[in-house]
């Protein structure tokens, strides 16, 4: 028993950060967290359904080691001193030998820095079919940012480094070519500075989605008001208005002189389901309720669009852009990301505007003046008509009186 119990793999480790997706998580939509093409850590390696890119990943191994002018024995050794620490950025024991374990990571690793280097410097070989067929490297680039397709970071620092500090000068760091390839995502502008640390990609695009705003509405109170968020529908009603801010960033949502509700725009299609639930699912894996920033993010705007008029009302105010078509199609994609999420009752990121919302809501005024401007002043032509309804009515109004005094007298 003694024996059995030395041998427990580590319920958690200080490098741990690649995890399987919760069962509980994955059941709504498993596709969105399984590679289509391509299997990069231990995960799904071996699998019949990725041998055929297996080629091509050799391929690629042998173009970097001639570029990098390193032999196998270099490299090989280089993983082997991390198989340690490679192991335990995984959240299962991985059964494979010290063998196999180190030649898959070489394999993917010289895969993706290859990748990196031929699409940033913009080399293309004829037999390169990743890189001249567009399907297969759209779904090559939504398997590099599932979580449970990483590599350590780490890794790909070192094998890069072995070929990097031959000739610093002449080509990028790691992380700055990473950030390269993966700039279509980073909306913020971060820049790859040294001090910038990342785990893996999936780890990079959580961070390139989050700039902390320290206004007083965001900080965390003790409330449940999150579960009652007024819809979007109902905000129009009592007269709030929509806009979008101009912030790349997606926690960016302020409620300006009390009546004007800033959102940056969220553009939905076929993709943003799987960036999503990878950098959600990270969070509910990795991150401490207090930063659960993009699950509480979502979960604020599921509840603003909870039906399709509210999503309409949305796109119409230019807040979402749905390229999906169908604002029901919306809908349905908000409530099943959210599904099975844990959301923090005592921690929720926007617990301060929803009380806000709420309130304000709640004031009778605000739906009568919206009522009053959405029926009476809308138009010049309808605004002119109702002031000459109120000085008929005024004028009947005095004559009325003046004949019934006339009368008494």
């Amino acid at each position: 028993m003694e024996e059995m119990i030395r041998k427990l793999w580590p319920l958690v480790s200080p490098e741990c950060c690649i995890y399987r997706v919760p069962e509980t998580i994955a059941l709504v939509n498993a596709k969105a967290y399984k590679p289509r093409l391509v299997s990069i850590g231990p995960f799904y390696h071996g699998l019949q359904k990725y041998q055929a890119m297996k080629e091509q990943k050799l391929h690629y191994l042998h173009a970097y080691l001639q570029r990098a002018k390193l032999s196998m024995a270099q490299c090989v050794e280089a993983v082997r001193i991390l198989e340690g620490k490679a192991r335990s950025s995984y959240a299962e024991p991985i059964k494979l030998s010290s063998y196999d374990f180190a030649k898959m990571l070489l394999v993917d690793a010289c895969f993706i820095i290859e990748l990196f280097l031929r699409s940033c410097l913009g080399e293309q070989e004829n037999q390169d079919l990743v890189l001249k067929v567009p399907r297969l490297l759209y779904d090559l680039d939504h398997d590099l940012i599932l979580l449970e397709n990483q590599v350590p970071f780490f890794v790909l620092e070192e094998i890069y480094n072995l070929f990097h500090s031959i000739s610093p000068s002449s080509f990028p760091t790691m992380l700055e070519l990473t950030f390269a390839y993966f700039s279509g995502y980073n909306k913020l502008n971060r820049k790859p500075q040294p001090e910038f640390e990342i785990k893996h990609f999936t780890d990079l695009l959580r961070k390139f989605h989050i700039q902390l705003a320290p206004a007083p509405q965001f900080r965390r109170k003790r409330t449940e008001n999150f579960k009652s968020l007024p819809r979007a529908t109902e905000l129009d009603v009592a007269g709030a208005m929509f806009e979008t801010d101009s912030s790349p960033c997606w926690l960016d949502i302020w409620f300006v002189d009390n009546k004007k509700l800033k959102i940056p725009q969220l553009e939905i299609d076929d993709g943003l389901e799987s960036l999503i639930r990878n950098l959600v699912a990270f969070e509910q894996c990795h991150c401490p309720k207090s930063e659960h920033y993009l699950g509480d993010y979502i979960t604020f705007i599921k509840g603003l669009a909870k039906t399709p008029k509210d999503v309409d009302l949305l796109v119409r105010n230019g807040i979402i852009v749905n390229w999906l078509g169908d604002n029901e199609a919306v809908t349905n994609l908000l409530h099943s990301v959210c599904a099975n999420i844990v959301t923090s009752t005592s921690m929720f990121y926007y617990s301060g505007l929803c009380e806000e919302l709420i309130a304000y809501c709640k004031k009778p005024w605000n739906s009568y003046k919206a009522t009053l401007k959405r029926d009476y002043f809308k138009t010049p032509w309808r605004t002119a008509a109702t002031i000459a309804a109120v000085v008929l009515l005024l004028l009947t109004c005095m004559q009325t009186i003046t004949s019934i005094m006339s009368i008494k007298k």
